[in-house]
């Protein structure tokens, strides 16, 4: 018999034992159970983002065409950046950094249309030349600024952007391995 959605459901989770204490105190702190607790937090998420949603929309409806969609991608990147810092835009530096990466490539995609290759390329460049936690930072908010061009439409796939992303790593690395055995086949020359 299918299941109503309003009826109660019994879900098994697994999370470490820090986060099950995390919300232990939170839950007691709000004088709630931890079963509550963890359906509050679930559904604030959920609200979150329908809100945010609803904000982007309204900017749409407001200023219309590609301003309107500019702000709504803007919104959107800034939210998810929030969402994985844990942090407001304007209140940490680290967070506003990241949106700051995000709306360059929001105001760069309305431009410049993105396809696979050119996301694969920023990807693969930041890997080469910036260190690993640098180039996990700016891949964070630049993702941001993907997911929210994909939500619109404006950008390709996952999918598509992994293909070209492995692509373009396979061709670097055949890149270093020809020139390092020119390299040594010219020191060996000497």
């Amino acid at each position: 018999m299918a299941r109503k959605p309003t009826d109660t459901v019994q879900l098994k989770l697994r999370f470490s034992e820090a986060l099950r204490r995390r919300l232990e105190r939170e839950a007691a702190r709000q004088d709630r159970s931890l079963n509550s607790e963890i359906i509050s937090r679930v559904e604030q998420s959920f609200q979150k983002r329908d809100e945010s949603e609803l904000t982007a929309s309204t900017l749409r409806a407001a200023f219309g065409g590609a301003t309107g969609d500019l702000l709504r991608a803007i919104a959107i990147a800034i939210w998810l950046i929030e969402k994985r810092t844990g942090k407001k835009w304007n209140e940490d530096s680290h967070a506003g950094s990241l949106a700051s990466i995000a709306l360059h490539t929001i105001e760069g995609a309305f431009r410049f249309p993105l396809d696979a290759k050119r996301i694969a390329d920023r990807i693969v460049d930041n890997e080469q030349h910036l260190g690993a936690s640098e180039a996990s930072e700016s891949i964070l908010a630049f993702r941001a600024a993907i997911t929210a061009l994909q939500l619109m439409g404006m950008a390709p796939s996952d999918a598509e952007i992994a293909k070209e992303t492995a692509e373009l790593r396979l061709k670097v690395e055949r890149i270093r391995s020809t020139v390092s055995r020119v390299s040594s086949a010219a020191s060996h020359r000497r």
